[in-house]
């Protein structure tokens, strides 16, 4: 009967927004966590350091934390509101990221998982999810449960120098035969022959047109960016805002791991990327490569080619050993298809709430006329 009474006092759970009384509760929970063997902490300042929620801001990040009787923080996630349009109109939907239940090491908190997502459904019905590592992840199958409509974002790359791909490639050197093979593709030559030869086939003879592209490497985006957003903007289903004053908060000048790239033609801007150049170390996925990747990009649906091209030629120059990339949006798919991306097996799944998939469907949205890639959700950090 005591320990009936101990779950069910402990089971209380109420739920509110993160604010500094709560800090030391969630330096425990994150204690226990530790304790547990789970990897997930959740941000110890209740002000978000990346999109703190400031006057006039439609994007931004707000902390949750469900709470027991005595004030012990029992699960936690965050929302990051942001504006989208959707078929020609603005509206302000949110990413439902980082949610951490106790449950992972206490199974009498099991339940915490899905009382953070019915809170957060019930602050903001139009949510979703982005990333989450593959379909057999917790918070995948919880969204599978809950009837979300979910999809594998593509996956693309391009190998620049096959022998250290071959070499780092962790999926593709998971049993001792494959190691053995690969390593002797990369010492024959045979790898990088291989390897060309399946990138020339997808490359559509693209050079002539990006090599008339202007690449310059900027510190800021400005009025150019809102050209490039209102010009482009209405052939897509669905997009998250990318205008020049959201660019600069998401991609701000003193953050300089980001590399800004603008597209010009020959009186205008065409288009941008961000991408990164990445020295690896140990990589779960890519080993000790030196990673290309085109984070985030917007364009007219019919410059993609020439954008992705150009951003590959950039970044092929630095000398990456891989560029790699997601992208959901069929005019992006077929751009790095033809500036001869391959396809590769995708852990990165979006998946919309009920509110949010009506909404799409009402509007005509289909899966590949929503833009999404690594620079939507929680953002590039995670790659």
């Amino acid at each position: 009967m005591a320990l009936a009474k101990d779950f069910h006092r402990h089971n209380v759970i109420h739920i509110e927004q993160y604010a500094d009384r709560h800090t030391e509760a969630v330096r425990r929970f994150n204690e226990r966590l530790l304790a547990g063997g789970t990897p997930n902490r959740f941000p110890t300042a209740p002000v978000p350091a990346w999109l703190p929620k400031i006057d006039g801001r439609s994007i931004f990040q707000e902390y949750y934390l469900a709470l027991d009787e005595e004030g012990e923080v029992r699960g936690a996630y965050i929302l990051k509101h942001q504006d989208f349009q959707i078929s020609g109109r603005v509206v302000s939907i949110a990413d439902y990221h980082l949610p951490i239940s106790e449950g992972a090491v206490d199974r009498r908190y099991s339940q915490v998982g899905v009382m953070l997502l019915r809170d957060a459904l019930g602050r903001q019905p139009l949510l979703y999810g982005l990333g989450m590592g593959g379909y057999e992840e917790p918070l995948a199958r919880m969204f599978e449960a809950a009837g979300w409509s979910m999809f594998s974002v593509p996956f693309f790359f391009r190998v620049v120098r096959p022998n250290n791909f071959l070499r780092n490639v962790v999926f593709l050197r998971r049993s001792a035969l494959k190691r053995t093979a690969l390593d002797i593709a990369a010492f024959s030559g045979l790898g990088w022959l291989g390897v060309r030869a399946m990138q020339m086939l997808k490359h559509r003879k693209t050079a002539d047109s990006s090599l008339k592209v202007e690449i310059d490497t900027i510190d800021d985006f400005s009025d150019w960016a809102d050209e490039v957003w209102r010009s482009s903007k209405q052939r897509y289903g669905m997009a998250a805002v990318r205008d020049a004053e959201t660019l600069r908060i998401l991609y701000p000048g003193d953050k300089q791991n980001f590399i800004r790239l603008r597209f010009s033609g020959e009186s205008h801007a065409t288009g941008w990327a961000v991408v990164l150049d990445s020295q690896l170390s140990g990589h779960k996925h890519f080993g000790d490569m030196r990673l290309g990747s085109i984070v985030d990009c917007f364009a007219s649906v019919d410059d993609t080619t020439v954008v992705v091209d150009a951003a590959r030629r950039f970044l092929e120059s630095r000398g990456v050993d891989l560029i790699v990339s997601n992208q959901s949006h069929a005019a992006w798919q077929r751009g790095f298809r033809e500036a001869g991306f391959l396809n590769g097996p995708s852990n990165f799944i979006f998946a919309a709430s009920k509110k949010l998939a009506e909404l799409l469907k009402k509007e005509g949205v289909e899966n590949d006329g929503l833009h999404f890639n690594r620079g939507d959700g929680d953002g590039p950090i995670h790659l």
